[in-house]
């Protein structure tokens, strides 16, 4: 079991003492009867993506209560873990917000930010993407962007490296001229990635040198975010 499983076994342990109620009160309008079928046929740790879509969206909304949300939490963030709600990752990290996070139990905080911080760390891991949705989402939660960046390896050897590069490739410029995709981040923080941006210049160039006779179209790509930075750095005021 590797730490982002353990953390979701966690997660599990701490939010058991919230049951399946045998009735979630739900706006008739929005919920189905066999929207709440989905929910009960199953044990929570059998429930599929599908089965939890629609509640994704009604949660705590129209439909029960942060009780309820609790209880599904576990099964919510395991799949996310392993690839599900991809589309809809910023909406699952709303509920958070939405159900007054920072006022719940010490331990249930402790246990969801365990998870936060194994799933960003697997993201940076694993994905050759930047992950827009679980960045601003874990900052919002979190508001430890310090933390964030140090989870976040960029050696070229590395596949935060290409994280990086995608980064710049995608979102430098809404970063540098007040985009909407940081409207959630303090100006500082904002400076804050910009600074710790050029300070991996240097990994970008040596990125550029090894990959320029083996993956031509990345290095292409490396060469067009370095010059971006370059050009943009100190744009951001």
């Amino acid at each position: 079991m590797n730490a982002l499983e353990r953390s979701v076994e966690y997660l599990y342990e701490t939010f058991s003492t919230y049951p399946l109620v045998p009735k979630m009160n739900g706006c008739p309008c929005c919920v189905s009867d066999t929207d709440k079928e989905k929910l009960h046929i199953k044990p929570l740790r059998d429930l599929e993506e599908h089965d939890l879509l629609r509640y994704v969206f009604k949660a705590l909304t129209t439909w029960g209560n942060i009780e309820d949300f609790k209880h599904f939490l576990p099964r919510l963030f395991e799949i996310l873990a392993n690839g599900g709600f991809i589309a809809y990752t910023d909406t699952l990290l709303g509920k958070l917000e939405y159900g007054k996070f920072g006022m719940w139990p010490e331990n249930e905080k402790a246990a969801v930010e365990a998870f936060l911080w194994q799933w960003w760390k697997n993201r940076i891991a694993t994905q050759p993407y930047f992950d827009h949705e679980a960045f601003t989402g874990i900052y919002k939660i979190t508001g430890d962007l310090d933390r964030m960046l140090e989870c976040w390896e960029t050696d070229f050897q590395k596949n935060g490296f290409r994280v990086l590069v995608d980064f710049i490739d995608h979102y430098y410029f809404d970063l540098i001229y007040d985009g909407k995709q940081f409207k959630d981040f303090k100006r500082d923080d904002l400076k804050k990635i910009n600074s710790w941006i050029w300070k991996n210049k240097a990994h970008l160039e040596e990125g550029f040198f090894y990959f320029e006779n083996r993956d031509a179209k990345l290095a292409e790509i490396i060469s067009q975010a370095l010059f971006t930075v370059e050009k943009n750095y100190k744009n951001l005021k």
